[in-house]
């Protein structure tokens, strides 16, 4: 039987609140559906909630870092992407949806995405924002980036990809692997990627997912980087895609 959607999650030390997170993914999910988990050397309890589901749609595999970005600025966004690249690897599905490991996703995500897929090949949606006891702080947190299609050059300007809110086709996927060796935003790489091979964007403004704000997020909300830094980050995203064939 074919799989219809992979959703991929990158693991790390998410004992606090993956069992809720694998609960608000799961009951969206058929026989045919999968969660391809790369868990990266986590030391708490995040494998033995992972594995209390007994779910034969969850598939956990195992990875070990090859790197050490520990000296670099944003350490912990180069970790998460080559963990992230892990589960990836892994995925069947024609559909690939990718999810954080704290988040909750809401009720009819899937099927609002994939109805939503029929006729694009990459969406992003918005999100609501709760605290780390799982409050509602902020219902609607995204401005609509785009009306209309996405141009290459407004996707450098914008990165209009948040990894825990993208969904695209297969077709996507294969585009943009392998990832470059030396990348630290999975969600953009894949996104501007798509993007540049003529793949149609859309952005979907409906709170689909309800992401935990706490202390240990590798995601960010701080708008307040360099302008410099933007800047340089956006360049080398953008020599990274056009380099590849």
């Amino acid at each position: 039987m074919a799989t219809r959607v992979s959703v991929c999650m990158a693991t790390h030390n998410g004992g606090g609140h993956i069992k809720e997170q694998i609960e608000s993914i799961l009951s969206q999910l058929t026989d045919e559906d999968e969660i391809i988990i790369s868990d990266d050397g986590s030391t708490d309890n995040t494998l033995d909630i992972i594995d209390s589901f007994g779910d034969h749609r969850i598939k956990v595999h195992h990875y070990r870092q090859e790197q050490d970005f520990s000296h670099r600025k944003q350490a912990s966004f180069y970790y998460a992407t080559a963990n992230f690249f892990n589960s990836l690897t892994h995925a069947n599905g024609r559909y690939i949806f990718l999810s954080d490991q704290d988040d909750r996703w809401m009720k009819d995500k899937v099927s609002i995405c994939l109805k939503e897929l029929k006729n694009t090949d990459i969406i992003n949606h918005n999100f609501s924002v709760m605290d780390s006891h799982g409050d509602i702080i902020e219902h609607k947190h995204l401005k609509c980036p785009v009306k209309g299609g996405l141009s290459f050059l407004n996707a450098i300007r914008l990165l209009p990809f948040r990894g825990c809110c993208l969904a695209f086709k297969r077709e996507v996927l294969e585009s943009a692997m392998p990832f470059p060796r030396d990348i630290f935003l999975h969600d953009c790489w894949i996104g501007l990627r798509g993007v540049y091979k003529g793949f149609t964007f859309r952005f979907i403004d409906i709170p689909l997912i309800t992401y935990r704000r706490h202390e240990s997020n590798v995601s960010s909300f701080n708008p307040h980087n360099p302008l410099w830094y933007k800047a340089a980050y956006r360049l080398k995203l953008l020599f990274q895609v056009i380099s590849r064939r």
